[in-house]
């Protein structure tokens, strides 16, 4: 395999020299691939220092350049090969999923040149994951914080993880430190007491269950599945496997009445991963619940927080994580009460609103991607959020899914030829579901409008594929 003899030649590259600085990003993806590549680092006794950054602009670069004589980037660097290789030369090892630009340097691995899909197939933790068994096959035991990257970045959006990441989870499954189970799918079936399991579901949305709290205490009533045992309320995890059959069952049914699509009934259901080695009753233990810990933790400024129980904290960083997952899903609640009430605009190709400075630049992308469970949307465009930064330029974040790409459509793409047409500095880019930039607010009005331009291009060049 190519892409592993690339790997093991970085390994023997980085092997041979000391005194690391790891840079990653800030959420969940970024956090768990900064967190295994410390760990493999400092196994084969290299001095690692780290710094986490929201985006990897040029003026990041004034901010690390005195930390250490290597740089490792991870979960970014392959759209700012250009500065960073005139920056640190040699001295540069980038470890990313995101789609590449043209410039090229010896120590990038990028699963695109070897004909894998980084948006869809590996994650940047995956990466950092197969890298860290090169320098080491003891660092198996990191497997868990790759699949946490990976679903932090919804690559199971399929119902389960495809491609290298499947090979991961059959190589943390066979060493024990991961279980994969076939069930459902579900947010929280570690943290959410029953009612809320249901209650908070947008993924997919569950007919009058979804928002509605007495209902959701019905529902299982009917199915005599009791909420509480003593005085503790229940999870999904302390549910019988004949009581998982029976909500199971009981949904499909549901969801059937109300002539919700197939392939939506079938979001419920899917590859579930949970980590053996972990306390049960933890986020930590299962692989959705931990990366929204990562998340909660990024997003709030504190991604240091997160990078430690990444690396073995179960003490008081994971507190303090806990009380920021907490402040995440209080936040978000309001982000989305606000687009509620203010609604969202529609153009020819896509939704957009600005949040202005209601709701928290680092979060609005999740808002964003959160409407498609609501019926202030459709699945049938692009959403766009925008947001602002401290410095009072614009945060802008796109998110789409899975059947807005069958259509041509690649955010990733669009956001950085937009950047490159309006060309005052702006910067953008990421993966054809999820992208994002920063914009001088001048610039909106011809943002938008190439925005819409850059959409439709991409939907006319898939049609004219499909009508050779």
């Amino acid at each position: 395999m190519e892409w592993k003899s690339k790997l093991s030649g970085l390994a023997r590259r980085i092997k041979a020299l000391d005194d690391f600085v790891v840079v990653h990003h800030y959420d969940a993806d970024g956090c768990s691939a900064g967190a295994i590549m410390c760990k493999a680092l400092q196994r084969a006794g290299k001095r690692v220092g780290r710094k986490w950054v929201k985006q990897l602009y040029r003026e990041t670069i004034a901010q690390i350049r005195g930390m250490g004589t290597n740089f490792v980037f991870v979960d970014f660097g392959s759209g700012q090969l250009a500065y960073l290789k005139e920056e640190f030369g040699e001295r540069l090892f980038v470890f990313d999923h995101h789609q590449k630009t043209d410039v090229v340097h010896e120590n990038q691995f990028s699963p695109f040149d070897y004909g894998i899909n980084g948006g869809t197939e590996i994650s940047a933790s995956g990466i950092a994951f197969l890298f860290a068994l090169e320098m080491d096959r003891k660092n198996i035991d990191l497997a868990p914080l790759a699949l946490v990257g990976a679903v932090g970045d919804v690559q199971d959006f399929s119902g389960k993880l495809i491609g290298l990441n499947s090979q991961i989870v059959e190589m943390g499954s066979k060493s024990g430190y991961v279980k994969v189970e076939n069930g459902l799918r579900l947010y929280g079936r570690v943290t959410r007491p029953l009612v809320q399991f249901l209650m908070y579901s947008t993924s997919p949305m569950l007919p009058e269950l979804t928002a509605n709290e007495g209902n959701c205490v019905k529902f299982y009533r009917e199915l005599g599945i009791e909420l509480k045992k003593g005085e503790q309320w229940r999870n999904y995890n302390d549910l019988s496997l004949d009581e998982r059959k029976a909500l199971s069952t009981a949904l499909i049914l549901r969801l059937n009445s109300f002539n919700v699509p197939e392939w939506k009934i079938q979001e419920l259901f899917g590859e579930v991963y949970t980590f053996p080695h972990e306390n049960q009753k933890s986020p930590c233990s299962e692989a959705k619940e931990f990366s929204t810990l990562c998340n909660a933790c990024g997003r709030h400024g504190m991604a240091d927080v997160a990078i430690e129980v990444c690396m073995g904290d179960r003490e008081e960083k994971y507190f303090e994580a806990l009380d920021l997952m907490a402040e995440h899903r209080r936040q978000l609640r309001q982000g989305i009460e606000h687009v509620t009430k203010n609604g969202v605009m529609e153009e020819e190709h896509y939704y957009w609103f600005d949040a202005g400075q209601e709701i928290k630049e680092s979060i609005v992308g999740i808002v964003a991607g959160m409407l498609y469970g609501s019926a202030l949307i459709e699945t049938n465009k692009p959403i766009i959020a925008i947001a602002r930064n401290e410095d009072g330029t614009l945060k802008i974040s796109g998110r789409a899914t899975k059947e807005l790409l069958e259509k041509g459509i690649n955010l990733g793409m669009a956001f950085r030829e937009v950047c490159a047409d309006i060309g005052d500095g702006s910067e953008g880019g990421g993966h054809s579901v999820a992208a994002g930039l920063k914009l001088n607010a001048d610039k909106i009005e011809v943002f938008r409008q190439k925005l819409n331009e850059k959409i439709a291009e991409q939907i006319a060049k898939r049609n004219g594929i499909r009508g050779h």
